[in-house]
């Protein structure tokens, strides 16, 4: 036999005529088969068992590594035990599902190779596929001909499950070699996997060097045979890992079927097939529509073989329905939102920015951490655990919980804020970028002074300012909290404040005393600044006068017209005050009044001055002068 002969994988006898699953056994084969695995068992634990390889996803070469000299056969004891009639001497090893429950390589073994039949039933007539599970050599050597001995590489040489009745396994030295070239030495062939899936789908490592053996037809076990079907509509890579969709019916029941995921052929999750797929209706009526399945599988970095199962609710096993080789990166992504600037409290120096946007770190199984920095210097290094519904609805796989909204306190000015996703496995930092943010600064100012002037007059002075601009801004006045107009803080001063001065007079202002409030109006972001209030008394414009103040013996003799406000209020008293003493109160008709005072002889000053009743009043003096009583 050469490398290129068509025969199969893992035949080791002359005889290779196929004999049917079904063929009778001869009468007390069964016990020999006993007395054999007796035999075996007490060779098993002689040998100790190696370490396991672990089956990779590398592609490799077409090169077929099977030269005569590898092929063994298997114990003769087995032969003279089970009869030459028996499957276990039929020179083929069994296949895995039949001993281990799965159509799948068991742990320990990998793919050493393939071979097909053409034109098979069980595949709709297209090819079916058999794959050789040989048994990894852990340390165990090989030799030149890249077979390692079964009593070395702990796989005993028997009838599967010590029964006639079954192909044999651990037995068959052999390997076709288009899987797992990178290996160079494996064991006995353990058990076949058959599948009408090409074998380099479902294993990366084998190449399409293409072994015919059609003498294997109907090799078959009840095991093999399942109902279960489907179709996998994508498997496609997706940031963290991969999603898988598509769609899985067992005929046998209108209930969801289990869909097997896979990773390197290791299972890695378990879904239900019952998301509705209507277009299933058609072509299975009685089945119902909910048979779909959507699911993200989370991977780590690297190239990795996707392979999907449906499995049969016989519990005899499953159908594979997809294959994919995909490469799942481990970059760190995200995104910086937006920055806004805020002005600072009244009274506080710094204002804030406010820093948004997510970062994921797709290969770290928990949240990502972004670094932010102001200006070139790092300010602080946050978890980004926030939800963001938009995420989630982005990457549904993924999940929410990766935004950041964070506010740094920054002093008034134009910075720059940079934003860096921080990666914790495999791969580098991802720089999100910067953006520049302007922290508006609230006005200033001062209300330096208010006075009265006159009359119904107030005058109101100070400065105001707004860093965010170089041009003048406006004041807001009130007087006893209405609104007096807001008026320019232009006016030169010639100090540090020069040309943001305000000098305001207001008019027409009942007498009493005010509460003149002043407010710096902003530019731009930031609020509006209190400059702070004060008070004045404003004194009445009156009509009236004084006509005589003289002295008279033993006191002082006044006269005056009536005295009123321009409101026509005719309530103004005259207040007479001698040496600043209050000595009457005089409220002259509309005829004018004369009265004298009885004064203490010697020189006194009186004033005359008019006034209202009540409180909140302002007299205004008509007439003062310096007398000497006789």
């Amino acid at each position: 036999m050469t490398a290129s002969t068509a025969v199969p994988a893992d035949t080791a006898a002359p005889n290779r005529t196929p004999v049917p699953s079904g063929t009778a056994v001869p009468a007390g084969t069964a016990r020999r088969g006993r007395l054999a695995a007796r035999i075996g068992g007490f060779l098993r634990r002689k040998v100790d068992r190696r370490g396991l390889l672990r089956r990779g996803a590398m592609a490799g070469t077409a090169l077929a590594v099977a030269p005569t000299d590898w092929v063994l056969r298997p114990m003769s004891a087995y032969a003279a035990v089970c009869g030459g009639g028996a499957l276990c001497n039929d020179g083929y090893t069994e296949f895995c599902c039949a001993i281990y429950g799965a159509n799948r390589c068991p742990s320990g073994t990998l793919l050493a190779g393939w071979w097909k039949v053409d034109g098979h039933s069980f595949c709709g007539g297209g090819p079916r596929y058999y794959m050789d599970c040989n048994a990894a050599c852990g340390g165990c050597g090989c030799g030149g001909n890249g077979i390692c001995a079964g009593s070395c590489s702990g796989t005993p040489c028997g009838c599967a499950h010590g029964n006639c009745n079954n192909r044999k396994t651990g037995c068959t030295g052999f390997r076709y070699g288009q899987c797992n070239q990178h290996v160079r030495c494996v064991g006995p062939i353990v058990c076949r996997v058959v599948t009408c899936t090409q074998p380099w789908m479902i294993d990366g490592s084998c190449t399409t060097a293409v072994r015919t053996d059609n003498k294997t037809r109907y090799h078959h076990r009840p095991c093999l045979a399942v109902d279960a079907s489907g179709k996998t509509d994508l498997i496609g890579v997706v940031p963290g890992g991969v999603r898988v969709r598509g769609w899985a019916v067992d005929p046998a029941t209108a209930a969801p079927i289990a869909v097997v995921i896979y990773s390197c052929l290791q299972p890695k999750t378990i879904v239900r097939a019952d998301l509705p797929r209507p277009d299933l209706v058609r072509s299975y009526p009685t089945l119902g529509p909910n048979h779909g399945f959507d699911s993200f599988l989370r991977l780590c970095p690297g190239e990795q073989l996707i392979s999907v199962a449906a499995v049969d609710t016989s519990g005899q096993g499953s159908t594979w329905i997809g294959h994919k080789m995909i490469t799942v990166t481990g970059q760190t992504f995200g995104h910086f939102d937006s920055v806004t600037g805020t002005a600072p409290a009244l009274n506080a120096s710094k204002g804030s920015a406010r820093v948004v946007g997510f970062a994921v770190d797709v290969d770290a199984f928990a949240s990502s951490r972004v670094r932010i920095s102001v200006n070139g210097r790092t300010v602080r290094t946050v978890t980004a655990a926030r939800y963001r519904s938009d995420v989630e609805q982005a990457y549904p796989h993924l999940g929410g919980k990766y935004g950041f909204d964070e506010k740094i306190a920054l002093a008034p000015g134009r910075h720059r804020i940079c934003v860096t996703a921080l990666n914790i496995n495999a791969g580098a930092d991802v720089d999100l970028g910067c953006r520049d943010v302007v922290i508006p600064a609230n006005p200033s100012g001062a209300l330096e002074s208010v006075n009265s002037t006159g009359p119904g007059t107030i005058r109101a002075t100070g400065w105001a300012s707004d860093a965010d601009t170089t041009a003048a801004i406006t004041v807001k006045l009130t007087v006893d909290g209405t609104d007096a107009g807001t008026h320019p803080a232009n006016a030169a001063r010639g100090d540090g404040h020069d040309g943001h001065g305000f000098d305001v007079t207001l008019t027409d202002l009942d007498p009493g005393t005010h509460e003149v409030c002043a407010t710096a109006m902003n530019i731009g972001g930031g609020s509006n600044r209190p400059l702070g209030c004060m008070e004045t008394a404003v004194a009445a414009t009156t009509l009236g006068a004084v006509t005589d103040l003289s002295t008279v013996p033993g006191g002082i003799s006044l006269s005056a017209t009536q005295v009123t406000r321009v409101d026509g209020n005719t309530n103004a008293v005259l207040r007479v005050l001698v040496d600043g003493d209050y000595r009457a109160s005089i409220r002259p008709g509309s005829a004018g009044t004369t009265e004298v005072l009885a004064v203490a002889p010697g020189i006194h000053e009186v004033d005359v001055v008019a006034t209202l009743d009540g409180p909140r009043t302002v007299p205004v003096l008509l007439a003062s002068a310096r007398l000497e009583v006789q």
